[in-house]
Order: C-alpha cells, then sequence, then structure tokens
C-alpha cells in the first residue's frame, strides 16, 4: 500500500485553478456554474504573476501544456475562487468559438487531495478536473433533483458539457497528452445515470480508466469516500488499474 499523503503536503506541490460561471437557462435565475478546473504542479516561476489563462494548459507552441489525464466527476459541489476574478460572468451555451475562459485561484477539496495523490504516485504534473454538470451544488440530493428539473426545461440540458449543445467546448475540454487516460468517478448514484450514460457516449473509444459500480454499468466508485481507508482502498485500486 502506498503510503497516505496528506493534505498539508500535497497543497504545498499542487495549486487549482477554476473557470467560474453563471449559466444563463431561459425563465429561470442564473445557475453557479464551474467550467473545468485544472491541477497542476507546473512551478510559480512558469505562471508567473499574471492572471492565470487556458494558454498555460493547451496545445499552443508558447504553452505546450496539455494534461496527463482527465479526471471526470460528478459536479464541482462546494468549489470556490481564491482570488477575485470574473467568476460572475453571465454565459450562454454553446460558447463562442474563440471564447476564453479566465482562471482563477481555487480552493481544493478531499476529492481533489485524492486526485493529487493519484498524480503524485503517477508522476503527473497537470489533471484537467471536468464533471457531467457544471452546477455548483454541494448537496447531492438537491444537486441531482435540480438536473432532473433541468432535464424537461427548455435549454436546461447546457449544465453538462457532454450534452450535443456543447460539443465543439467538450471536444477541446478533453484534449490531452497522446495516449492519456480519461479517470472517472461520478458515484453510484441512480439519478446519475442519465448524466452519466451521455458522458461515456461522449467519451467512447478513448482510453478509460474508472472503477465500475455492481449496482448499473453507467454508475462508477466515487474517488472519496468518508472514510479514509475507503479513500486508501480508492486508491490503490486506481493505481493498479492505471499500471
Amino acid at each position: 500500500m502506498t503510503p497516505f499523503i496528506y493534505a498539508d503536503d500535497l497543497k504545498k506541490e499542487f495549486r487549482c485553478y477554476g473557470h467560474f460561471y453563471r449559466l444563463s437557462v431561459p425563465e429561470m435565475d442564473p445557475l453557479p456554474c464551474r467550467s473545468v478546473l485544472e491541477i497542476t504542479s507546473l512551478p510559480r516561476e512558469a505562471i508567473g504573476s499574471q492572471p492565470v489563462t487556458p494558454d498555460l494548459f493547451c496545445d499552443r507552441p508558447q504553452a505546450p501544456n496539455l494534461p496527463d489525464a482527465i479526471m471526470i466527476m460528478m459536479n464541482p459541489g462546494s468549489s470556490r475562487p481564491l482570488e477575485e476574478g470574473d467568476t460572475q460572468s453571465l454565459l450562454t451555451m454553446p460558447l463562442p468559438a474563440n471564447f476564453t475562459k479566465p482562471l482563477v485561484l481555487t480552493q481544493p477539496d478531499n476529492t481533489q487531495y485524492q486526485i493529487m495523490r493519484v498524480m503524485v504516485s503517477q508522476q503527473w504534473k497537470h489533471v484537467r478536473v471536468l464533471n457531467i454538470s457544471d452546477l455548483r451544488d454541494p448537496k447531492s440530493l438537491s444537486f441531482i433533483a435540480r438536473t432532473q428539473t433541468l432535464a424537461a426545461h427548455v435549454g436546461g440540458t447546457a449544465h453538462s458539457l457532454f450534452s450535443d449543445i456543447r460539443n465543439t467546448e467538450c471536444q477541446q475540454m478533453l484534449s490531452r497528452k497522446p495516449d492519456a487516460p480519461i479517470l472517472v468517478g461520478w458515484g453510484q448514484d441512480p439519478g446519475l445515470i442519465p448524466l452519466a450514460t451521455q458522458c461515456l457516449h461522449r467519451i467512447q473509444g478513448q482510453r478509460i480508466v474508472m472503477l465500475p459500480s455492481d449496482s448499473h454499468p453507467a454508475l462508477t466508485a466515487h474517488p472519496s469516500p468518508m472514510m479514509q481507508k475507503k479513500k486508501e482502498e480508492w486508491l490503490d485500486a486506481i493505481r493498479t488499474v492505471l499500471s
């Protein structure tokens, strides 16, 4: 069993940058969202004092920092920005082709620390976190109820990066290094099956790494169970699959 690295040590090596926005859906209040999270151990001198932009994390000559892996989970939960920036933009999907997502320093949570532990064991420097829904809601039952309401609402599916309306953006966000895996771990709540199935359809044919649930083929083990022993078991299992 690999030694368990605690959050205080992980925070010294990794930083998280997210794109926060408000989603415009007809006849509804704006929905607080996060579209992407970049977890990186890039040295601070590589980032500098300028605002962090997606150019640091994409396939461009001046910054060829494609992710070593992509992790897809349920939703951003209670994720929040730690610095001022453009976090309140009201956006309508699909985004313009030339849209640049402003990124701000973000508070990690327990699940993101789990991803960092995998990064240490795999010697990854950059993982991009996506979600089957952009909705920021820390309560699973409330989150699932909201997605079900949105599914029946005109324009309501736009909260998911994997919806048809966001196909171009989705392909951009899935860009990564050659043969880099896509890890999936959104949990086992049956209410997630429609969104999970939609995501799996979108990424079929890719190198997918998952710990499947016994209850349904579209559901998975969650990376960060409540008990530390279970966290360690998930880490050992996912490292075995990746080896």
